[in-house]
């Protein structure tokens, strides 16, 4: 298990520095970074994540408030599966629909999908 190796998510500047890649359970401080890039206003979202929201009516604020409040359900590490590296969100939206999205770091954190579960 890697330690933290950034405090602040504008110090982070590779994948290895957003994620720990030696394991895919979540670890607290990918967590807390997150949060503080969604507290700054430093996570994007993708094209197809935005697409995505549109298709499914999800709101960003919901994409949002899910990654504050819901669960970290798991941790992509490698590629040869062909997801992207990153942590797995889901939780319950406004209306009782529950979603899923993923955070991941490409030159900064992204959203790069979303669905209803």
């Amino acid at each position: 298990m890697a330690a933290m190796p950034c405090s602040d998510p504008r110090e982070v500047t590779r994948l290895a520095d957003a994620f720990d890649l030696t394991t895919t359970a979540v670890q607290q401080w990918e967590l807390e970074l997150i949060w503080m890039a969604l507290d700054l206003g430093l996570i994007t979202v993708t094209r197809h994540c935005d697409q995505a929201a549109l298709d499914e009516a999800i709101p960003i604020d919901e994409m949002c408030r899910v990654i504050r409040r819901g669960v970290a359900r798991s941790k992509d590490v490698g590629t040869f599966s062909g997801r992207h590296v990153g942590i797995n969100f889901e939780g319950k939206i406004s209306g009782g629909r529950r979603i899923r999205l993923k955070v991941s770091w490409w030159g900064g954190y992204v959203l790069v999908t979303v669905h209803a579960v």
